[in-house]
């Protein structure tokens, strides 16, 4: 019996060791995680403000400036999690809040709380699988009314609240109420009809009397009516057609009008219109771009075709058309490009996103497809292996995929950033668009950039020069150049040194090296290979500290697995381009062979490492051993390790235990630690740490460490044993 598995269910007995493994681990990752559309939800610009660290900003008394004292007022939001179980939430308070789960009072702030308003403390609640109702009930005091909400870590693990209701149910963001008197006399239950609760929630989300009279540009763009006739609305829906054929669209309009079908121009329309469209199968998208348009799109035998919203929605029925503008008269936007709907509207009032018919509405893209189209730097490793396979199958489709990836990745990034500077924080690349550590940026970057020596990703270069700009001037670093932590959102890893780090680095500097032939790139890779062996490197042990502690200046002395990996890894990508008269080259080597002597000795008898590599009873785990396996491996093919014989059968070992061990027949990778925060004991690592399965830390690592024993394999011939 495996600690994982039964060993008959292993990979190893079904399919053996070789390439087959690979592309099983590949496409059982693909078809987990397939490429998906972003879902596109409604969010008012009179909802609350969102702080740069994803907090909700429930704010009562700024909204409501004259909210009496002991007055109540109501904040209320769904929230999907994956799993049953505590959450933490980071929170404060600007008076008495109680928060009502699912209907049931769970948490009463305390008098501390309510006193210190700018102070955040961890709050669990206990949510159930699925959709959660959280509902607050706060009360005004002199030091205000409400309070703030986010995820305990919204780098790892970000969090979105949606309407509650059925008639708010696609907003993002919470519904509130205005000031009342008492408090509520009932909690009211998930998709609630707002009518059912004798209480005005907002934001508003149905047109006045008078503006429903209104045609809808109108209502929506009222304040330029006085000189409408100058100025241009883009006008958006889409249909599905049945089947091949011609369709005749009528209708009147302002003119001038043009019709673009499928961001192509097909027509001026003047006046009254009645014209045929060829049209094949399928969904298209109709804009048209003048001022006042009212279509209708018939078959060949004068059946109407129904309207649906051009963007994947909820409401598509209900809410068939958007809109975009104003333009100045005689402005030419880039049609094609605005209906890919990923990147601001730039109009005459200055950039903005594409509004629905409603009260002072637009819409906002969320990526819930979690593992395709984001970007952390886990999946920056995944997507490195996965690439890497791609070429070793020589598999256009497996680059294909990794590629999408990317481009959905960089076509977002335009809009996450306009949004963050509107509503507070982008709903999606929560790292990308806070940058403010290597975590956040070298891995996936670095991923990218070979991505990108293959197939051209837009807006690709322009990121990567954004971050090689902060990794070089704005990343922190010691005084002596090293890399260090003392900004982050998590105070404890202030003024520390992770081996980490070596991996958010090194591999993207080599990538840049190799993008632009600056050899600034190179100095910096080798200067904290360097520099990082001198304040992790444990003599006694021949291995790395995970954590050195600038502030008191010592190492932590555990050696963590993953992060001894991390730099094994990252060595070897140094020397893969480094030239050989490279000053400092023999260093970076000499440090490569002296840790792959102390790694050798302290693998398991199965052929796995542990999770603490010097305390055997911590468990085996995946990612440093498929790490070590990729160093040995590599080191024997490019001939920089001479004892090849003792490395090459460590690494055949390895991958052999991995198959038999830590990978099912179905491609399931097992025993990989989640992610880290650190610890003066091993304890931390060895009992809390506990695995994850398939977690993205393991995947793209176990397929280079077999891509490498491949690798080694094909050249096994001319190596001299």
């Amino acid at each position: 019996m495996s600690e994982y598995f039964p060993k008959e269910e292993s990979i190893g007995c079904r399919l053996g060791s070789g390439r087959s493994v690979l592309r099983t681990i590949a496409d059982r990752f693909v078809s987990d995680n397939p490429p998906v559309p972003v879902q596109y939800y409604l969010r008012s610009r009179n909802n609350f403000h969102i702080s740069e660290t994803y907090m909700e900003e429930i704010k009562f008394h700024e909204k409501f400036p004259q909210i009496e004292l002991e007055s109540y007022a109501f904040a209320w939001a769904r929230l999907r999690v994956s799993q049953k179980g505590p959450f933490h939430f980071r929170f404060s308070a600007f008076g008495p809040v109680t928060i009502y789960v699912n209907g049931i009072a769970a948490f009463r702030t305390s008098h501390e709380q309510e006193r210190f308003p700018d102070q955040l403390s961890d709050v669990c609640l206990e949510l159930v699988e699925g959709d959660n109702s959280l509902f607050f009930e706060c009360i005004a005091t002199p030091l205000g009314c409400g309070f703030t909400i986010g995820s305990s870590s919204y780098k790892g693990r970000r969090i979105q609240f949606f309407g509650p209701t059925r008639e708010h149910k696609d907003y993002s963001g919470f519904i509130y109420s205005g000031p009342v008197k008492s408090k509520a006399y009932r909690i009211p239950d998930l998709y609630e009809k707002e009518e059912d609760f004798p209480i005005t929630w907002y934001p508003q989300n149905k047109w006045k009397d008078k503006e429903q009279s209104l045609s809808p540009v109108s209502r929506i763009f009222y304040k330029e009516q006085s000189h409408a006739r100058s100025l241009r609305i883009l006008s958006v829906t889409s249909v599905f057609i049945p089947s091949q054929g011609t369709y005749f669209l009528s209708g009147t309009g302002t003119d001038p009008a043009v019709l673009y079908v499928d961001g192509e121009k097909e027509q001026e329309l003047s006046g009254s219109y009645d014209i045929p469209l060829n049209l094949t199968g399928g969904y298209h998208t109709l804009a048209f771009y003048g001022w006042e348009v009212s279509p209708v799109l018939k078959a060949e035998g004068g059946g109407e075709l129904c309207f649906l919203s051009p963007v994947n929605m909820e409401r598509k029925k209900e809410l068939p058309w958007l809109y975009a503008g104003p333009f100045e008269a005689g402005e030419e936007p880039d049609i094609k490009a605005l209906l890919t709907f990923q990147i601001p509207v730039k109009t005459m009032d200055g950039e903005a996103f594409w509004l629905a018919d409603l009260p002072d509405t637009a819409i906002r893209p969320f990526n819930e497809g979690v593992l395709y189209g984001e970007w952390n730097y886990p999946l920056g490793v995944t997507l490195y292996g996965l690439i890497q396979t791609a070429r070793l199958l020589k598999d256009d489709s497996l680059a294909d995929y990794v590629a999408g990836h990317m481009r959905k990745c960089t076509g977002f990034y335009d809009y996450c950033m306009w949004d963050k500077s509107v509503y507070g924080a982008a709903p999606f690349h929560n790292q990308l668009t806070t940058v403010d550590s290597l975590d956040d940026c070298g891995s996936f970057a670095s991923a990218l950039l070979e991505v990108m020596k293959d197939q051209k990703i837009g807006k690709g270069d322009e990121i990567a020069d954004q971050i090689a700009d902060f990794v070089q001037n704005r990343q922190q670093r010691l005084p002596d150049g090293t890399f260090y932590r003392n900004h982050s959102y998590m105070p404890i890893m202030n003024q520390t040194l992770w081996a980490d780090d070596l991996y958010m680095s090194i591999p993207f500097l080599c990538r840049c090296y190799e993008r632009s032939g600056e050899t600034i790139y190179l100095e910096d890779a080798v200067k904290q290979v360097k520099n990082f062996f001198s304040y992790l490197y444990m003599p006694e042990l021949e291995i790395m500290s995970h954590i050195y502690d600038t502030h008191y200046k010592v190492q932590t002395k555990v050696p963590w697995g993953r992060g001894n990996g991390w730099v094994l890894f990252s060595v070897s990508e140094l020397l893969a381009v480094l030239p050989a008269d490279f000053k400092g080259r023999e260093e970076v080597l000499a440090i490569f062979r002296k840790l792959c002597g102390g790694y050798v000795k302290l693998q398991g008898a199965d052929g796995m490492w542990h999770q603490v590599l010097t305390f055997p009873d911590s468990y085996e785990e995946t990612s440093c051993t498929a790490m070590f396996i990729y160093g040995f491996a590599r080191g024997v093919r490019c001939g920089w390790l001479s004892e090849k014989a003792i490395y090459e059968e460590a690494a055949l070992k390895g991958w052999e235990a991995l198959c038999l061990k830590a990978i099912d027949w179905k491609g399931n990778i097992y025993g990989v630690c989640r992610g880290s925060g650190y610890s003066f004991s091993k304890e931390y690592y060895a009992r809390d740490l506990g695995w994850n399965l398939n977690d993205t830390h393991g995947t793209g690592i176990v397929l280079l460490a077999g891509m490498e024993v491949e690798k080694m394999k094909e050249v096994y011939d001319e190596l001299d044993f």
